[in-house]
C-alpha cells in the first residue's frame, strides 16, 4: 500500500479520537506511519508487505493512544482495549489476540517473537523510530529512516513523549516506565 494509502487507513480509525489527540494529531499520525512504513520494511524479507494486513494498520493507529484516550502514559491497555473495539466492531474479531499483543509488547526491550511474526515486526519497527534509527534499526539503512523522518516530520511527537516522561517521573517515582515490558 502506498503511502498516501496507509494515512487513509490510519486516519479512519484515529478520526473518533481527533479532539483528545489536540495538537499532538500530526505528530502521533506521523510517527503511526512512520511505524508502518518501517514494519513493510522489516516485512518484506519473509515474503509479505504489512501495510496490506488488518493486524499491523490496526495496530500502528491504535498502539499509543491510551496516552491520549485515557490521559495516562500507562497506555497500554486501553490502547488495546481500543484497538480491540475496532476490530469487533469492523468484523476482524479473529484478530484480537495478535492485535492485543502487537499493542502490549511493542515496548518489550527483548525480542517479543521470532523476527518473522508480527508481533516482532511491530516491536522492531516502533523501536526504530522511537530511538530515532539511533540504537537499533534491525537492518534498515540510516539513509533509509533519515528519508521517512524527512518526508514524515516528528512534529512534535517525540518532545511530546518526553514531556509526559517527566511528568510521569515526578507523579509515579517508583514506576516511571509503566509501558516498558522485560
Amino acid at each position: 500500500m502506498d503511502i498516501a494509502g496507509i494515512r487513509r487507513e490510519v486516519d479512519r480509525r484515529l478520526e473518533p479520537w481527533s479532539e483528545q489527540l489536540g495538537a499532538d494529531r500530526p505528530g502521533y499520525t506521523n510517527h503511526c506511519l512512520r511505524v508502518l512504513t518501517l514494519c513493510d520494511r522489516l516485512a518484506a524479507p519473509h515474503g509479505f508487505v504489512a501495510t496490506d494486513r488488518e493486524e499491523f494498520l490496526t495496530a500502528g493507529a491504535f498502539h499509543d493512544i491510551g496516552v491520549w484516550s485515557a490521559n495516562t502514559f500507562d497506555y497500554l491497555e486501553p490502547s488495546a482495549a481500543l484497538a480491540t473495539a475496532w476490530l469487533t466492531d469492523n468484523g476482524r474479531a479473529d484478530l484480537i489476540d495478535l492485535v492485543a499483543r502487537m499493542v502490549d509488547q511493542h515496548h518489550k526491550l527483548r525480542p517479543a517473537a521470532t523476527p518473522d511474526d508480527p508481533v516482532e515486526i511491530f516491536r522492531r519497527a516502533d523501536a526504530i523510530d522511537v530511538e530515532f534509527g539511533i540504537l537499533g534499526r534491525f537492518g534498515v539503512p540510516r539513509s533509509t529512516y533519515r528519508e521517512l523522518s524527512r518526508d514524515l516530520p516528528d512534529a512534535g511527537f517525540h518532545r511530546r513523549l518526553l514531556r509526559l516522561g517527566a511528568k510521569r517521573i515526578r507523579t509515579n517515582p517508583l514506576s516511571p516506565l509503566p509501558m516498558l515490558k522485560w
